[in-house]
């Protein structure tokens, strides 16, 4: 798919959703488009929907670290300590 330069578009956000499966519905059902990581892309097989690798654009996404609740090992505050002082 070849896109073109968008002309100053205004994003009108009436929906919002943290729930993956809602917001590939939404899209779906052709009301809008999400950005998604990766991961999404690569596992969904379904032919309506239509995916497009922004390569060139540099995004972060907030991650989770998730450990039981009493979890108070050393192995978790080393990957934690890690996480946080990761650079790219």
């Amino acid at each position: 798919m070849q896109t073109k330069e968008p002309k100053h578009i205004l994003p009108q956000v009436v929906h919002e959703s943290n729930n993956i499966n809602s917001i590939v519905q939404l899209v779906k059902n052709g009301l809008g488009i999400s950005i998604v990581t990766s991961n999404i892309a690569k596992n969904n097989h379904d032919p309506e929907m239509g995916f497009i690798e922004l390569k060139k654009v540099n995004l972060f996404t907030d991650v989770s670290l998730i450990t039981s609740k009493e979890d108070d090992s050393e192995i978790t505050k080393s990957a934690v300590a890690f996480l946080l002082n990761f650079k790219r």
